[in-house]
């Protein structure tokens, strides 16, 4: 059951990068006119409960799993930090040097220094290893923290500060600003929810509810929870700035979605997960770090020369494939030379 587990997060670590891909996509490459169509917010819904929200539940997860003491969870923070920083100035090289030039007119400041997952991952690891620490497996203290920094989400858009070097320190820690993509709060509530959900998986019995009955009712439930559901989902997902600092409401709905949403992955990992496509979309999550770096690498730098131009869905579409593609060649290959060096 554990190594089935551990191979279901591959699959939707996989499958989220697969939606990753086409909303970074829809986001850089599409006109605004597609990007506000109704086939666009889709788009980005998918790009958004199923990507980013299960990244950071499935990296508390492997926190909790881990056997790492604090300081070695330290390491590895300050590593994912310096990573997170390098990628931005990798991933915006066309348009910094393109600044630099004198071929546009804007500060690259927060384009160097804007909070995407990576940033998130590095800090909240350095919060979480105090909190596996001092705190442990404390699940009912770890959920009332949960419920306190998902409503902090919200509630601190109120304060804000939108000048100075202060404004990019607060950026890390909640939205202040356009490139506070996904700041501490909320979206540490999503790691610790996955660091609780290792916890639960130890102390409650899940195979109870492993039944064909129990499987009917659950898809029943997602099936009507998504009808009433879907368009308020969808409205906050398409909207970035109201997703990447979405309030307590959200966030509930997103543990629900993601818990149904997990079950059927798992489903289906029992049934298709020896096939050659999802070996294939497993790939994809087992190497995520590396498919995300090779991906916002391509996608950013043509994006200077693209952005928001693109009219056709299949032109999309096109540009989709393309980039898939060549981001799994290049990872495949650059797995198959570190192995031949370190092997």
């Amino acid at each position: 059951m554990s190594q089935n587990r551990i191979q279901t997060f591959d699959l939707l670590k996989g499958i989220a990068v697969i939606f990753m891909i086409q909303v970074h996509i829809v986001e850089l490459f599409a006109s605004q006119y597609f990007f506000n169509s109704h086939i666009g917010k889709i788009l980005l819904f998918l790009g958004g409960p199923p990507v980013a929200p299960i990244f950071l539940i499935a990296f508390g997860f492997f926190i909790a799993k881990s056997n790492k003491n604090m300081l070695q969870l330290f390491q590895r923070g300050f590593y994912i930090l310096i990573v997170g920083l390098l990628l931005n100035i990798a991933l915006n090289f066309n348009l910094i040097t393109s600044v630099w030039r004198g071929r546009f007119d804007i500060d690259v400041m927060p384009y160097i220094f804007g909070v995407d997952i990576l940033i998130n991952a590095g800090i909240v690891l350095l919060i979480m290893a105090f909190i596996k620490y001092f705190i442990k497996d404390n699940v009912v203290f770890l959920i009332i923290i949960v419920a306190i920094t998902a409503f902090l989400g919200g509630f601190m858009m109120n304060y804000t500060c939108e000048h100075g070097a202060l404004q990019y320190i607060l950026s890390v820690f909640y939205g202040t600003s356009r490139w506070s993509y996904f700041p501490i709060f909320p979206w540490l509530s999503y790691t610790m929810s996955g660091y609780i959900f290792f916890f639960l998986l130890k102390k409650l019995d899940f195979n109870k509810i492993d039944t064909f009955n129990i499987k009917i009712i659950s898809g029943i439930s997602f099936l009507v929870f998504l009808f009433f559901t879907f368009n308020y989902a969808v409205d906050i997902a398409s909207d970035l700035q109201n997703y990447y600092h979405h309030r307590l409401v959200f966030f509930l709905w997103v543990i629900a979605f993601a818990g149904f949403y997990g079950f059927f992955v798992n489903e289906t990992e029992k049934l298709l997960g020896k096939s050659l496509i999802f070996r294939y979309i497993k790939w994809l999550g087992e190497n995520v770090t590396l498919v995300y770096i090779i991906q916002w690498i391509i996608i950013g730098n043509i994006a200077t020369e693209i952005f928001k131009t693109v009219l056709s869905e299949y032109s999309l579409m096109l540009w989709y494939v393309s980039i898939l593609a060549a981001t799994s060649i290049i990872a495949y290959l650059l797995l198959k030379i570190r192995r031949k060096i370190f092997n």
